[in-house]
């Protein structure tokens, strides 16, 4: 496999050492001291170049590479050297644009922009990694497939549960994310269980954001939602939008004057503090301590680790801390932080997850925790097929489709190209399935060839 990556950066240089031991790496940057620096402890060809000019892309081959990654810090570089790459053909192009007015949705990943198959917003999987931690705190697991579109999660009801005490004097009415239901440790489709019991594992499926509002629902007894928010920047901004309406967020905390004024024009339903979330007589003050979750999101990472540490001393149980050097985590988890987001460590995710999906049907399979059941992501990459058609061993339950749009799996749902197929099915299953799927694969090969 041969991969280009554009920007010898700090997120360059971390996906260069994420993908080296996978294929030819080819790393171009305008600045020769950037690449020469990257070559320490790299095994990659340089070229210095601008990766938006023909000619430096004639003279990396572009023609032969299978993945181009534009990540300089210039949202245009990136774009114009992306859309060349995929017109002097190259197999697959992705783009990072951190500018959040560039989406059209609130996803920090879109495929077909300017014919680039993929564009990437750090910000928003970093937004979107910390929504599932925030789900995490009241479901068993919570597991990101389709680079984070879509979030599947495996929750225990309790006798609190309002599906327990509704279900008990007539069938359950289930939310519209519960898609299956472990019961005794056997896998069942939720339309097949008429009343919630009492342990019932429930799998819920979904966009990030409506997983954990759903979530949230079924566990009243948490009492009054404290999530705190220190820091206005891009990632604490975004989340505040989502959060703020839903009454998922109790506040956020900016250091600057002005910028707290701009925030307050902006944000529906926040309280936004003038403070600083490093100064442990402030956060005494506004019992921070109080916060059922705290996200440590500045652009300065000392200060979001600072703020972690002193919020775990007043008695936080959940912090979340973003990271923007890389390999900077291994100093929060040494002190004790070990919930950290990296925006480098997830484009490399979605880097990593895109080339899955080119070389195998099976891009991604999570066990559940404690349970014989596991998650699997499944990319046949056909122009249309049949769910139906879908080789799936018995007892599998698809749980979503993730696509332009995630769509409920109903029996005559057709499967596009682009469509990835999430489902569970009992542990052991999966070599079946893998089976099952080589063996149409070779089948559909054998009949294109006869024809």
């Amino acid at each position: 496999m041969r991969i280009v990556i554009i920007g010898a950066g700090e997120v360059g240089c971390h996906l260069a050492r994420s993908l080296q031991d996978e294929a030819e790496l080819i790393l171009i940057d305008v600045d020769a001291k950037a690449l020469a620096s990257a070559e320490e402890g790299l095994d990659a060809l340089t070229l210095v170049g601008d990766g938006t000019h023909r000619s430096t892309l004639i003279r990396a081959e572009i023609e032969r590479a299978d993945l181009l990654v534009a990540v300089t810090r210039n949202d245009a570089v990136n774009l114009v050297a992306a859309a060349m790459a995929r017109r002097m053909g190259a197999s697959q192009t992705v783009a990072r644009v951190d500018d959040p007015a560039f989406y059209d949705t609130d996803a920090g990943f879109e495929r077909g922009a300017l014919d680039i198959d993929a564009v990437l917003c750090a910000s928003r999987l970093v937004g979107v990694e910390l929504l599932r931690r925030l789900s995490e705190v009241r479901a068993r697991q919570v597991v990101a497939c389709a680079a984070g579109v879509l979030h599947v999660a495996s929750h225990v009801l309790r006798e609190d549960s309002p599906l327990v005490t509704r279900g008990r004097a007539r069938g359950t009415s289930w939310p519209a994310l519960v898609r299956a239901v472990v019961r005794s440790g056997q896998l069942r489709p939720v339309h097949e269980v008429e009343h919630a019991e009492l342990g019932d594992i429930v799998l819920l499926a979904g966009a990030p954001l409506g997983v954990l509002e759903a979530l949230h629902s079924l566990t009243p007894a948490s009492g009054t939602v404290r999530t705190t928010i220190v820091g206005g920047g891009d990632v604490g901004v975004q989340l505040a939008r989502l959060l703020g309406p839903l009454g998922l967020l109790d506040r956020l905390v900016e250091r600057e004057r002005q910028r707290c004024w701009t925030l307050a024009e902006q944000l529906d339903k926040v309280q936004v503090l003038h403070g600083d979330g490093t100064n442990l007589a402030f956060l005494r003050e506004e019992h921070i301590g109080r916060a059922d979750a705290l996200l440590a999101v500045t652009g300065s990472d000392e200060a979001n680790l600072m703020t972690s540490l002193l919020a775990r001393e007043l008695g936080v149980d959940q912090v979340f801390a973003l990271v923007h050097r890389p390999g900077y985590a291994g100093v929060y988890s040494h002190l004790g932080v070990s919930g950290t987001v990296s925006p480098h460590e997830t484009i490399a995710q979605v880097i990593h997850w895109l080339l899955r999906g080119q070389s195998t049907q099976i891009v991604g399979h999570w066990p559940l925790d404690s349970l014989a059941v596991e998650v699997v992501e499944i990319g046949l990459g056909e122009t249309e097929t049949k769910l139906a058609e879908v080789p799936l061993p018995p007892g599998t339950i698809p749980l979503m489709i993730a696509g332009e749009t995630l769509r409920t799996p109903g029996p005559r749902e057709i499967l596009r190209e682009d469509d990835h197929l999430i489902v569970a099915l009992p542990s052991g299953r999966l070599p079946l399935l893998e089976k099952a799927l080589r063996r149409r694969a070779r089948e559909q090969q054998s009949g294109k060839r006869s024809a």
